[in-house]
């Protein structure tokens, strides 16, 4: 218990020290704390046998190993960056952030309570964001911060609306009962959670089409794209893992993983291929090893997703770790050295004899398949008793093959001795796959027998998982086709068109321009269709309404903002917001010390709508009396559901935005989010506490303002509930597109920047 509460702790410590030493200090003692964290894991991990729990958190198998793993990329990625980014401005705050990824994903893999697992799940994406605009002023940086956060965003949905309807169900948040209850019952229902639960880990995991903020985050300092490769993309096998005692009870989630992760795999696979920077290629290189790692998930291999997550994410770290120092010198020299690789693949130079075609045909088949079905005898001795094994089987055959054939390729002066080099190499890699394998079933789940029973509900539908294999050998054998014709002297027209289409990525990018161009437009006209469509319902059941709502309500609406009557206070409040804020806030409070209010089913449906509509305007905000006028009546709607006595927690972020938008009016002469920016470098307090006071407006997991809205949350109905997560969506997205501008981007030379606390 003592070792663990230390390992927590320590993160936390090193953060703290950032307050009083300088820059380059600090960055060797978060590098030296790190390391006393990894070493006290990995004691736990070896000679702790018992499991054991902390608060919250909880070091079973599967926490304990991931801890380490996490612990141990965070030190070769801390003891990397000492010397990649010690000339750069923001080294204390870049240590700062990496300290706190470090801290949240230990939490994350730890957590044994759902809203502390979904707090750390929402961060991660939360502190992504900021580690990528770490070069605040480059504009391409903070697109593809955007661009990541809004993806997290949207994969925290489905888990938040998982966590609903487990708490509704079992009434418990600890996940350890939570497993020993659904073990021992069933439920029509818990199919829904898994597919909910796999649907946020495709998201997070970079899956297609949700792939792009993973491809395109390269703006960011080359340690964090490590960390982003080495962990972070790597959510889906934990949260599959830590949820596998669902997964007996599913039907489509399952389903969904493995063909998501086909296509996933091989068009990430065939688009790293098409790129010339080495960063973007082995972004989708990362791609493509998701989509693997999320069909061992579909096929119900959860240990092998776990061992093949911590062997690629420590492999492509070290690759993008190799690619800054690459990437450096080729800025001194521009010469590509010429090796066989380069004459083989490049200048496509062969100065030996041929071998016949079917010679190298033969031995690539025949050889994979010797080597896969003696890895798999050799240590699963049951290969045949489930069809997921059948199914890895397939494709380790087909992967052995296809690296088999490019060996070849670079080795035709001596065949038989790259032959015998390739399949000593295969048969080792198998061998450690399988067995890792074998031995993490049993260190990983919570109980015996779960094993069978996911790879039971993994062939419920056989028939999407033949059609999927089917579907993917007709790609591999048309991709051999089309390498054999490659090789001609003259190409394909089909060769052409695909090398078209490729180089375009298939368009993703595009598509996602597309999206960010009319996104504003289209959230100004959904608020439209959504305020005239419930306006004309208000008006065709008017006199029901005026008959079943009391004289009373109608008074309290326009202080604890309820729709129609919440544009009302909106414009008040934007219109004259220094005064009206504070005036309508404090008559707000007085009026519900005499005002009950009541409990009416349409009352319900009008707040959840209240939220959505302001929320939606929220996007649009261009500054702070425009985002506050929308905050404060999205948020205070909670009042209608979760009670009164939630009136002071929801009303407290709008009141820090206020007082930050009365001070940047005062300081900066302006309390607009597109005249200034660059605060991030010249208001650091200033910018602490505006990110804070913005994480409270948007709801964020574990902030107090959090608890009002997953109450209502509990307390809506389906229809509703569709309404209070799009409004928590796009909270969060507001407060990125508007409030968050302010931080980023080259500070002006005509104002007097003015922090607090340093006047």
């Amino acid at each position: 218990m003592f070792l663990e509460a230390i390992i927590i702790t320590i993160p936390l410590l090193s953060m703290i020290t950032s307050l009083f030493v300088e820059k380059k200090v600090y960055a060797k003692i978060s590098t030296f704390f790190t390391g006393i964290t990894f070493l006290l894991s990995l004691y736990v991990l070896i000679f702790t046998n018992k499991e054991s729990s902390l608060f919250f958190l909880r070091f079973d198998g599967l926490g304990s190993l991931l801890a380490t793993y996490i612990l141990l990329v965070s030190l070769v990625i801390h003891k990397y960056s000492e010397n990649y980014m010690k000339d750069e401005e923001g080294l204390k705050r870049y240590f700062l952030l990496l300290d706190l990824m470090t801290w949240n994903l230990l939490i994350l893999v730890l957590s044994n309570h759902l809203i502390i697992l979904f707090a750390s799940w929402h961060l991660m994406g939360v502190i992504l964001y900021f580690l990528l605009t770490f070069n605040n002023r480059r504009e391409n940086a903070i697109q593809s911060g955007r661009t990541a956060l809004f993806t997290h965003r949207i994969a925290d949905v489905p888990l938040l609306v998982a966590i609903v309807l487990l708490y509704k169900q079992y009434g418990t948040f600890e996940i350890s009962k939570l497993a020993q209850m659904i073990s021992t019952g069933s439920s029509d229902n818990l199919w829904i959670v898994s597919l909910l639960v796999i649907l946020s880990g495709i998201m997070k995991s970079a899956q297609i089409p949700f792939h792009i903020w993973l491809v395109y985050s390269m703006e960011g300092p080359t340690p964090v794209s490590a960390l982003m490769h080495a962990g972070i993309v790597n959510a889906g096998a934990f949260i599959a893992n830590r949820f596998a005692f669902l997964f007996p009870h599913d039907l489509y989630g399952l389903s969904l993983s493995f063909v998501i992760g086909i296509i996933t795999a091989i068009v990430g696979s065939t688009l790293m291929l098409m790129q010339n920077d080495v960063k973007k290629a082995l972004g989708y290189s990362t791609v493509g090893q998701m989509g693997y790692m999320m069909m061992e998930i579909g096929v119900g291999a959860f240990a092998l997703a776990v061992y093949h997550m911590m062997a690629h994410g420590i492999f492509k770290a070290t690759l993008f770790l190799s690619s800054g120092g690459v990437i450096h010198e080729a800025r001194k020299d521009t010469n590509i050295p010429r090796d066989e690789v380069y004459d083989a693949l490049v200048k496509k130079e062969i100065s030996h004899k041929e071998i016949p075609t079917v010679f190298y045909g033969a031995i690539t088949l025949i050889i994979p398949l010797v080597l896969v079905l003696v890895a798999y005898f050799t240590f699963e001795q049951d290969v045949f008793l489930y069809k997921a094994p059948l199914i890895l089987l397939f494709f380790g055959w087909v992967t052995s093959a296809q690296i088999l054939l490019n060996l070849f390729k670079l080795g035709k002066e001596k065949p038989l001795l790259t032959a015998a080099l390739g399949a000593v190499s295969l048969f080792v890699l198998l061998s450690v796959y399988t067995l890792m394998s074998h031995l993490l079933q049993t260190f990983i789940f919570p109980y015996e027998g779960l094993q069978e029973k996911i790879y039971e509900s993994a062939f419920s539908n056989a028939p999407i998982f033949l059609i999927s294999v089917v579907l993917s050998f007709i790609f591999v054998l048309v991709g051999w086709i089309l390498i054999y014709f490659a090789d001609k002297e003259k190409p394909l027209e089909i060769h052409l068109s695909l090398y078209a289409h490729l180089s375009r990525e298939l368009y993703f990018p595009d598509i996602y321009k597309l999206i960010g161009k009319i996104f504003p437009k289209l959230m100004y006209i959904l608020s439209i269709v959504f305020f005239a469509g419930l306006v004309v319902s208000i008006f065709l059941h008017i006199k029901e309404i005026s008959s079943s709502f009391p004289v009373e309500v109608f008074l309290l609406a326009l202080f604890i903002p309820l729709f129609p009557i919440s544009l009302i206070t909106s414009y008040l409040i934007k219109r004259f917001w220094i005064y009206s804020y504070p005036l309508i806030g404090i008559l707000g409070f007085v009026v519900l010390m005499f005002i009950n209010i009541p409990t009416y089913e349409p009352i319900y449906y009008l707040a959840s709508f209240t939220l959505f509509f302001h929320s939606v305007r929220a996007v649009l905000s261009e500054s702070f009396k425009e985002s506050i006028s929308e905050l404060y009546p999205a948020l205070l709607s909670l009042v209608w559901i979760s009670g009164k006595e939630q009136f002071v927690l929801l009303i407290l972020p709008s009141i820090l935005l206020y007082l930050l938008g009365v001070y940047a009016k005062r300081v900066l002469q302006t309390d607009s989010f597109y005249y200034v920016g660059g605060l991030i470098e010249k208001m650091p307090v200033y910018s602490i506490l505006l990110v804070i006071a913005s994480l409270q407006a948007s709801l964020t997991p574990l902030m107090y303002s959090f608890y009002p809205f997953f109450e209502a949350l509990l307390k809506s109905n389906t229809f509703q509930m569709i309404l209070f997560v799009i409004g928590w969506f796009m909270l969060g997205v507001a407060m990125a597109l508007s409030v968050w501008r302010l931080l980023h981007g080259k500070p002006r030379d005509d104002i007097d920047y003015i922090d607090l606390l340093r006047r």
